[in-house]
């Protein structure tokens, strides 16, 4: 801790503990904190830095392999939903669904699920662009689907409400 001038006379101080970030050096200047590099970190009241670790969570980590065990069922469940809308594709219920709309929803869905596994290991340039770039992109057309199917089903039953006999033709 440094030492602080308490009152008017050199001889009188009280202690302060140098924050995080900072260190007192026991030779150098009793009365200042000596703030650590960039690339080091130090608890408050510490009397040196220390160098900062990089850690990235591995391929091996049980939670990455749990999250991307349920990456790819969530992929393998689109796929299966996928084949399962084209093989009942001409009915009407897939039809009211948002028949093409449909798969453009579950290839954006599978698409954004594969950003998940650039989350592990060491991060390079272009695992950092397709964390994001994938999800970004195709979570919004997803949802952006959601949102024209959405609109589209408010609109009919609006329409239908007002002119019941325009529904009926």
């Amino acid at each position: 801790s440094k030492k602080m001038p308490d009152g008017i006379h050199r001889c009188c101080f009280k202690c302060e503990i140098c924050p995080k970030g900072t260190y007192f050096k026991k030779t150098g200047n009793p009365y200042e904190c000596i703030n650590c590099k960039d690339t080091e970190w130090s608890a408050a009241g510490s009397t040196s830095c220390n160098l900062r670790e990089l850690e990235f969570v591995p391929f091996t980590d049980i939670g990455a392999i749990l999250i991307m065990v349920g990456a790819w069922a969530l992929v393998v469940l689109t796929v299966a939903m996928s084949v399962l809308f084209a093989i009942n594709y001409n009915t009407p219920v897939v039809r009211s669904a948002g028949g093409p709309m449909c798969f453009l929803i579950f290839g954006c869905l599978c698409l954004s699920n594969v950003s998940v596994f650039f989350y592990f290991g060491k991060p390079t340039a272009s695992s950092c662009v397709m964390r994001l770039l994938p999800f970004l992109l195709f979570y919004t057309v997803c949802l952006s689907c959601f949102v024209v199917r959405s609109f589209q089903i408010v609109f009919i039953f609006k329409i239908a409400a007002k002119f019941p006999k325009l529904h009926s033709v």
